[in-house]
């Protein structure tokens, strides 16, 4: 599965974990899921990991992952935030990767679990500098019980950054290798290159991997018709937007779409 960017309008998230999957994407901010009650299955830069009651993952800027199952009584709190938000971790965020991004409750100092329940029992709204504080005690509990390994692609990684959220922005438009690569002022050679060493995919497959991710996130939202679904994701008719979902997902979109509604309600 290909990871699409999100661009995401707040630049700050810390609350309650999503109770839905979520399909594979990449944005350029941390973000840090801890689990106080069930379990959750996510994937993290192409590795599986389960998540159990005291874990904690840490993910790094943008690295490609998703939330792939979670259980009916799971809970948990997740931080969404730019890399700058505690200046003690901002280096290793854009410095570095962990070798293994979990933090097990076995390995966890109690730090971890207060900050974890403080955080559940927050409003971000109402108790802001209170969250950044609890945020702080849960990055400074499991940073550094993590090994890593550095990062020597900083060029690569601003590069990549660019292109999928200039990509993001005008996904609806029609877009082609030569118009992102006039964009962005670099050779259409070096953008394909791109693409095929770093995504392993070629750019039409990333743009249509994009268009129906993004298409399955609208289609959670009961506001949306399929025709409004189709037309948002830059599909020309009806008939193209079905021949892409059904390849890309498996099934047909109308299908899905009462899948995900009927799973929201539930929530």
């Amino acid at each position: 599965m290909i990871a699409f960017y999100e661009s995401r309008d707040e630049r700050l998230f810390i609350g309650e974990m999503t109770k839905y999957p979520f399909p594979l994407h990449v944005h350029e901010l941390a973000e840090i899921i801890g689990i106080t009650s069930g379990f959750v299955r996510i994937s993290i830069n192409g590795t599986e990991y389960t998540l159990n009651p005291g874990d904690v993952a840490v993910i790094f800027p943008l690295t490609p992952h998703s939330y792939d199952e979670i259980g009916e009584d799971a809970s948990g709190q997740v931080a969404i935030v730019p890399t700058d938000i505690i200046p003690e971790y901002t280096s290793t965020f854009r410095t570095l990767e962990p070798e293994y991004p979990i933090l097990r409750a076995a390995d966890a100092p109690e730090d971890t679990a207060l900050a974890l329940n403080r955080l559940q029992a927050l409003n971000m709204e109402d108790h802001l500098p209170l969250c950044i504080a609890y945020l702080h005690v849960l990055l400074a509990s499991t940073m550094h019980r993590l090994s890593y390994h550095p990062v020597y692609d900083y060029s690569d990684r601003g590069l990549g950054h660019r292109i999928m959220r200039y990509i993001s922005d005008h996904l609806c438009e029609e877009i082609t290798l030569e118009t992102v690569s006039h964009a962005l002022g670099i050779s259409v050679s070096h953008l394909s290159h791109f693409f095929a060493e770093k995504m392993h995919v070629n750019f039409r497959q990333y743009i249509n991997a994009n268009r129906i991710a993004k298409a399955r996130l609208l289609m959670r939202d009961s506001n949306y018709t399929l025709t409004m679904i189709s037309d948002a994701c830059g599909y020309s008719n009806m008939r193209t937007f079905r021949r892409a979902f059904l390849k890309e997902v498996g099934c047909l979109p109308s299908e899905h779409m009462v899948v995900l509604r009927n799973r929201v309600k539930s929530s």
